[in-house]
Parts: structure tokens; sequence; C-alpha cells
């Protein structure tokens, strides 16, 4: 349990004011301590202890942060609050507020034993928070023994098991429950979510750290910054988690939130290291080093502590293995585990030296990386490596045993990484299958949920319809009364208003029988456009399907896997926008971007694609016909890309002009003449069948939306006049498609 306690002083540390950092006392915090401050004076019995408590309990949150030493410094305005508060509450016989001033006596015990000072009066402190929840049961006061249970973390012994982890943390989620606390309720799930992850139940993981983020987004804030930091921890936690199945998509997303989240609100806490190291993750070192020199610039990165430091390095460590610059990789170990020692942080110490013995197993120094190795063994009986951590150390590990001419140990260790990687991998697939089976029981949940608001759209309706005919009926009564008192003083006049009555009665259903047949007429265009878009989604699930059958057949299972997971999202998107007859173009853009991706570990990276915008497009607010330029990229890829020899290239440039948005797509292929050839020698003459079904969509919108949108293609020719390459030129009339849309 030693990685909890890590991770309760690092959750109180990044909540603490740091020069250069924002993310610290925000200015509404300030305020509010600063008047509670202020009533001391003007109070008395157990206002005065509460108001003591909450200044004592501010104090932790406004404190420090990453200079530990100052922490230890702020720790004693929180002792001094929290000791008068005790001592009054003793005095007048108020146990709630001895409860409270126990608690945060606590979190100055704590605060003051962090490194580089020992663990000390555990015991103590241990039996202050036993006494404060014996108080607090005997006024059921359900807050504040949320509170101790929690604070009860912070004296559990490094050896805690699993069974009463969760105890604790189960009665205090049922404690806030019952207070209806549920910022505090969404920091319980946060490192309830950690644990699982830890433990590699990634389903309960992911469960919790969505009622996390469920309930922060409903909260009204009390701590502002604090709240805010637990939106951004709620995200990462996501983030890691997903980095841990091998999604790096969903990853990447929830990092790049938290990193917007801090960006909006001015937090300080960005997440440019962690999406660095993800890229590493991913081997896109090129962007791990684009992001790392983004770390390196951040605000607060001087008052960093050395850990903090020593993580960011890593990241550029990796990439220095990577290039092969092993001296500057070995310096950056090295110095890491400087930054470190003073914090007694064994997992941070072992993973340097794990990378140490990289290094020389690289650098063909293989006794130096067998003895590094086994340092970084040596202290697993202090932390428990992640099976994540263990696979890459037994690789290493039975790769130098090799190297030495040690086979028998070297197939040993080979044993024990494939039997961790198979567990593993098993593991992220059952994930996967679950959150597939989670995201299709929420848009089925979604899809329910919409035939109830247009069920009760629709009986509304007929409420206001019948509530219209009553009124009417009530008028025409008026009328008829009306009528016959003065119908004796002119039966002419009368007889006039009758036939303009009547007249104008058949004016309204002349109109309402127009506007039925107009009616009947759009919904069969309509139709016959939703015919069209159903003919796309089959005609690209088979060339999808053909593709995961070709990984399959030539036993490239990992190829498939990613390529799997990859057709699952486009599926989803496409499911989800096939009834719209319009969607944004960032949508579009985004199938488009999952589409390619497919296509490009099917041709083994043989071609690049490149989306750019040639002026300022607001993508959110453009608004296209689903798969319309997916199409036009497909012909490109299997006649032009696909028959040419070496590397290509696949440009789709967008502008916008005119509220015309124009979409130019060109590559770099055959040509269409030679791609002629080929298809005439060809044994399968099929037509391009999604060209010919976009061809049909496109005249059916200029026919109902009268929006203009035409195509061409054409041939790109060299200096020499050379055919090089097919160019297609898509216009949509961008106004007509927002008044459709309304």
């Amino acid at each position: 349990m030693k990685k909890y306690l890590l991770i309760i002083v690092v959750f109180l540390a990044c909540n603490i004011h740091a020069p250069g950092q924002h993310f610290g006392p925000a200015k509404e915090d300030s305020i509010r301590y600063i008047g509670l401050r202020n009533k001391l004076p003007v109070t008395q019995g157990k206002e005065k202890v509460d108001l003591l408590n909450a200044i004592s309990e501010m104090s932790v949150m406004l404190g420090a942060g990453w200079d530990t030493a100052l922490m230890h410094r702020k720790s004693d305005t929180v002792k001094y609050y929290a000791s008068q508060a005790l001592e009054l509450a003793t005095k007048i016989g108020y146990n709630d507020g001895v409860a409270m001033a126990l608690i945060n006596l606590n979190q100055h015990s704590f605060v003051d034993s962090m490194p580089p000072a020992p663990i000390r009066d555990r015991d103590v402190r241990q039996k202050n928070i036993l006494n404060a929840i014996k108080l607090a049961e005997q006024t059921s006061n359900y807050e504040i023994l949320g509170k101790a249970y929690d604070a009860l973390g912070t004296v559990a012994p490094a050896n805690e098991d699993d069974k009463s982890f969760l105890d604790r943390f189960t009665k205090s989620e049922s404690y806030y429950q019952k207070a209806k606390d549920t910022e505090a309720l969404s920091n319980t799930y946060t490192w309830i979510t950690a644990w699982y992850a830890d433990k590699g139940n990634y389903e309960k993981a992911i469960e919790y750290g969505e009622k996390s983020l469920e309930f922060l987004k409903n909260e009204n804030i009390k701590l502002v910054n604090w709240h805010q930091f637990l939106v951004q921890e709620a995200l990462w936690q996501m983030a890691d988690l997903y980095s841990n199945i091998g999604d790096y998509e969903s990853s990447m997303s929830y990092f790049k939130q938290a990193n917007q989240y801090g960006l909006k609100n001015n937090t300080g806490w960005l997440m440019n290291g962690a999406i660095a190291g993800l890229f590493c993750e991913m081997h896109q070192y090129d962007s791990a080093m684009v992001y790392w020199k983004l770390w390196r610039k951040e605000p607060g990165y001087e008052a960093m502590a050395g850990g903090a430091k020593a993580s960011g390095y890593s990241i550029l460590a990796e990439i220095y293995i990577v290039n092969k610059k092993y001296d500057s990789a070995l310096q950056i170990a090295e110095d890491n585990i400087e930054r470190i020692k003073p914090y007694n942080n064994f997992w941070g110490i072992g993973s340097e030296w794990f990378r140490i013995a990289r290094i020389y197993n690289e650098k063909g120094e293989y006794n130096r990386a067998l003895e590094y190795l086994n340092k970084a063994f040596e202290l697993s009986d202090k932390y428990a490596p992640s099976k994540n951590e263990m696979i890459k150390r037994y690789q290493v590990l039975s790769s130098v045993y090799h190297s030495l001419g040690n086979n028998d140990s070297a197939y040993k260790y080979l044993l024990k990484y494939v039997t961790i990687k198979d567990s593993i991998e098993n593991k992220q697939l059952l994930l996967r299958l679950y959150k597939q089976k989670l995201d299709a029981n929420t848009q089925q949940a979604k899809a329910q949920l919409s035939l109830l608001n247009i069920d009760n759209a629709l009986k509304s309706e007929q409420l206001n319809r019948e509530s219209m005919q009553k009124r009417f009926l009530l008028i025409l009564l008026l009328a008829l009364t009306l009528a016959a008192i003065f119908i004796y003083r002119s039966i002419s006049f009368e007889r006039r208003n009758e036939r303009l009555r009547l007249e104008n009665e058949l004016t309204v259903q002349r109109l309402e029988s127009e506007n039925k047949h107009i009616a009947l007429q759009r919904q069969s265009t309509e139709l016959e456009m939703q015919a069209l878009r159903s003919q796309m989604n089959p005609h690209f699930i088979f060339n999808s399907l053909s593709s995961i059958n070709h990984f399959i057949l030539r036993n490239e299972s990992k190829t498939a896997s990613n390529y799997l997971t990859r057709f699952s999202r486009l599926i989803r998107m496409v499911l989800i926008n096939s009834q719209k007859s319009l969607i944004t173009l960032n949508d579009e853009l985004e199938m488009l971007r999952i589409y390619l991706d497919m296509e490009r570990l099917r041709f083994k990276n043989s071609f690049d694609y490149f989306i750019m915008f040639k002026n300022e497009i607001d993508i959110e607010t453009v608004f296209v016909p689903p798969l319309m330029l997916q199409p036009f990229c497909e012909n490109a890829l299997w006649h032009g890309l696909m028959h040419k020899e070496g590397h290509g290239n696949l440009t789709i440039d967008l502008s916008m002009s005119n509220n015309v948005l124009e979409c130019v797509i060109s590559d770099d292929g055959i040509g269409r003449e030679k791609a002629a050839e080929l298809k005439s020698t060809s044994t399968a003459k099929e037509k391009s069948l999604g060209l010919q079904i976009t061809t049909q969509r496109l005249h059916l919108l200029n026919q109902t939306a009268n929006m203009q949108t035409i195509f061409s293609i054409e041939d790109v020719l060299d200096e020499h006049k050379n055919i090089c390459g097919t160019k297609v030129i898509l216009q949509i009339g961008h106004k007509e498609l927002k008044k459709e849309l309304v």
C-alpha cells in the first residue's frame, strides 16, 4: 500500500500554490479564507469552533505545494487553528467540533511527516482518527464520518490488505452519499479508480472513473481550485486507464480534455508531460519531443519537486534511447535517481535502474545491464510493480541472458514474459469488448430516451391541438350568439358575412391540401436520400470486412486487432450519423481520418494523407451530408495510389469562399488513364459503387435543397505536362446547407 500513501501525498500537494503557478489559492478561495478569519473576533461557542476548523481545513488546501519545505511551514497554521478548535470544543462539550479538530490535526501531522522527514506518530494519529469516528457516530454527522474514514488512509500501514482498503473507502462513500457531499464523493471515486486500475480491474476502474466525472460536472463549487483539480485528476485517471488497455486514441482524447480544461480555467496544471509520455508509448517520438518542450516551458517548471522533474526527464531519456544517444540518456537516468532519492520513491528508483539496464543492453554491455536489472528486481519487495512494468523487465532480462549465452535463464524469463503478455492481452481484449458493450448500452439508453421525448412531444402536440379546437369552438359559439343577437338588424349583413366565412374556409382547405401535397413530395425525396445513405453503409462495411479478413488470413493478429478497434469506432459513428441528413464538418472529417488510418494499416503505411485548411473554417458550424468525402478518397486510394510504385500522398484541402465550401482531394497516383488501362485488363470490372451512389446523392440534394453542390475530376500534370495524379474538386453551397439544417 505504499503506492497509495504516495498518491495521497501527491493528492494534497497538487492542490497547493507554487511560485509561477496558478494551481493554489484561486481568487474566490482566498477571499473566502480571509473572510473566515475576519469573523473570528465576533464569534463564540460552537460557531467559533466550526469557524476555527474551517480555517484549519482550508489552510491544508491553500498551503505551499511543490515546495516541500514551505509545506512544512504552512502545516503550523493548520495545527494552530485546529488546536484552538480542539481546546474550545472540549471545554464546551461540542463533540462534532472535537472530531473535526482531531481530523485536521492528523492532516498537520501527515504533512509534517512527509519526505524528507520520516513517518512518525502513526499509532497516535490513528487513535485520534478512531476517536473522531466514535464522536461523529454519536451525533450521526455523516460528513465528518466520511472525512474520518478518508483520513485513515494517511495512517494505513504500508502492507494494508485489499479488504481493509475497500472497507474504508466503501464506508467513506456511504457517508458522503448520506451527507449529499458530491464533491467529496467524487474525490473518493477518483482514488477508488486509481486502486482498481493498479489491481488490473479495469472494468471497475472505468465504472468509478465515469462516476467521478459525472458528479464533478454537476457539482456546485465550494473550493473553486480544489474542484478544478478534481476535474483534471478524474480526466487524467481515465486517460491512464485507456492507455493501459492500448486504446491510445481515447487516452489522448482525455489528456487533451484535461489540458484544455487547465488552459480555460487557468489552473496552471497542464498535461504536456503526460501527452509526451503517451506519444512515446505510441512510438511517435517527434510528437513526444514537441510536447516535452512545451512541458519544459511551463511557468511552474522551476518550482516543481524533484519527482515531478524526474518524470518529465524520463520522457526525454526514452527519446534519446530511440535515437541511440545512449550517453545522454544514461546521464538523465542518473540525475533522476538523485532527484527522487530524498522522497524514498522506490518505484521511481527502480524504474531508473531498469532504464539504465536497457541502455547498457542496447550498448552491448550485457554484464552491466544484468547488474542494474538485478538491482531493479531487488526493489520489488518494497513496492509492487505493475504487470506492464514486469513484462518489459522480463523481456529485457531474457534478451540479456541470451546475449550472455545463458539460454536456460533466457528461456525461463521468456516464458514469464509470454505468460504475462498473454494475460495482459486477454484482459485488454475483454475490456475492449466490455467497453463496446457499455457504449452500445449507452447508445441504446439514449435511443430509448429519444423515443420517450418524441412520444411526449406528440402527446403535448395532441393536447395543444385539442385545446385549440376547444378555443375555436368557443369563439365560433360566441360568434353565432352575437349573430343571433344582431340578426334582426340586418339579414343582408348576416348573409354577406356567411358568404365570406365560407369563402375563407374553402381557401384554408385548398391551402391545406396544397401543403399536404408538398409535404408528401418532400417525404418521398427524403426517403430516397435515406435509401442511398443506407446503400453507402453496407458498401463501406463490405470493404472494411474484406480488409480485416485480409489481415486474419495473413496471420497479422495485432494489426487486425488495431484495425478492428478503429473499425468498431467508425461503425459506431456511421450508425449514429446514418439517420441524419446533415452532420458537422468536424464529424465528417473524424470519420474520414479513421477510415484513412484503417487503409494505411492495410497498405502497410504505403501512403500519407494530409487534411489542410486554406482559410479559417469553423468546422463545428459547417454542415455536410454524411460520408460525402469518403468515396472520393476511396477512389483515389484504390484506383490511383494502390497501383503506384513507392510512397503515395493524399491531400484534402478545405476552403470557404462566398458561403461555398470547396474540398479539393488530390493524389499523386497513376492517373485516370493508366487506371482505366489496368481496369480494362483486370478480371474484376465492377463499377465504383461508392462514387455512383454519391453522384445520385448529390443530384437529389441539388433538387431538394437548391444546394448547387457539384464536383469535377481533373488530371494533375507535372512541369512536363505528364499526368502525375488525379484531383477531385467538390463544391457545396454552405448558405443553403444552414437553411436546410434549420
